[in-house]
């Protein structure tokens, strides 16, 4: 009784107790910055309306806007990708946008099963450029690396609007 005592005395003053702890929280953490639903509406190529009437913004990327060079093929693409489909949501540092918005990372399981990164995809196809807004940094590079993809590519709006 007396050595499982001290084991667990030398476990919490060792920090191996409170290491425990840390990835309970840390796994705590990751389930809170992660939510599944349905898109329930396509507002443009980096926005979409989930199943209770919010809306989410994509983080770290930008679609052309309304009237400008490539939003019809931004959007479409969108709305083929992602509505009336379950979606997994990934929260990075800021909840919410400027305009109230919620901003993820979008994920969404095509029909072979295979799980889509919507934001890199769009990216890397040329439907989208990359909008780095610290702190929001999570995925910059990766979305960097497809930028530059299409970029090279020539692919969607990089043959079309440059």
């Amino acid at each position: 009784m007396i050595t499982v005592a001290l084991l667990l005395a030398w476990m919490v003053t060792s920090g191996l107790g409170t290491k425990v702890l840390s990835d309970q929280q840390t796994s705590n953490e990751v389930q809170e910055n992660i939510e599944s639903t349905t898109v329930r509406k396509v507002i443009d190529g980096d926005t979409v309306e989930i199943a209770d009437g919010r809306r989410v913004r994509y983080a770290g990327i930008n679609s052309p806007e309304k009237a400008k060079c490539f939003f019809d093929q931004a959007k479409a693409e969108n709305e083929q990708l992602v509505l009336n489909k379950k979606i997994r949501l990934e929260k990075d540092s800021s909840n919410r946008d400027k305009y109230g918005r919620l901003l993820r990372y979008l994920y969404v399981t095509d029909q072979s099963g295979q799980e889509i990164f919507v934001n890199d995809f769009l990216v890397r196809q040329g439907f989208a450029r990359v909008l780095s807004v610290p702190p929001d940094l999570k995925f910059e590079s990766q979305l960097n690396a497809a930028a530059d993809e299409a970029k090279f590519q020539q692919r969607g709006l990089w043959s079309a609007c440059y």
